[in-house]
């Protein structure tokens, strides 16, 4: 079973230079208009992924529907959310980094009210480890709309990259897509395809 990961488009939040912002934050007009294109780009090599999954927050999934189709069966699945940045959803990345400058030194600084990115990490791993590795024998393709968070840790953790001494090690522009091919003679994931609109 292959793998295609896929970031939402441009967010309210993303246009605004926000921290992560919150469930609710949609994508703007650019960010639909991306998901369209990507969409487009993603017919060219006819990826036809079952299961398909994305994060149930707002921006992520009104992704997954205008790539994938609003009646397209998906499973949103709390595993693929963002960081919960609690009391700074609606901080500037800019001012949250000048307020708290080693934040981002341990991956274990929780945010107020929210969860820290180990949080986050051990809930995805977990969602690759369940959704993910015990399929890698069946033949098709499992789909994951996400963010650039979390797709940082499900590529880390496939990759071997220890995620509690790097993260993030991959940073991913919006609509764009990950294509990882599982090599049964190696034995684990490769990447095989990237790209964004």
């Amino acid at each position: 079973m292959d793998l295609l990961l896929i970031r939402h488009g441009q967010s309210t939040a993303n246009a605004q230079g926000l921290l992560i912002s919150t469930n609710q934050d949609p994508l703007t007009d650019l960010g639909k208009t991306q998901s369209t294109q990507l969409a487009k780009t993603l017919e060219r090599f006819a990826y036809q992924p079952s299961p398909l999954f994305s994060s149930p927050w707002k921006r992520a999934h009104q992704t997954a529907q205008i790539v994938f189709g609003e009646s397209a069966p998906m499973k949103l699945d709390a595993r693929l959310a963002e960081t919960n940045p609690g009391i700074y959803a609606t901080w500037r990345e800019a001012d949250f980094n000048a307020a708290y400058p080693t934040f981002n030194d341990d991956i274990t600084n929780r945010y107020e009210g929210g969860e820290s990115h180990l949080d986050m990490a051990d809930r995805v791993r977990n969602w690759v480890d369940l959704e993910v590795l015990p399929h890698v024998s069946e033949p098709g393709l499992t789909a994951a709309v996400a963010h650039g968070g979390p797709i940082s840790v499900v590529l880390q953790h496939l990759l071997g990259i220890p995620i509690e001494t790097r993260y993030p090690s991959f940073t991913v522009p919006n609509a764009s897509f990950t294509y990882l091919k599982w090599r049964s003679d190696l034995k684990r994931y490769c990447v095989e395809r990237v790209g964004q609109v």
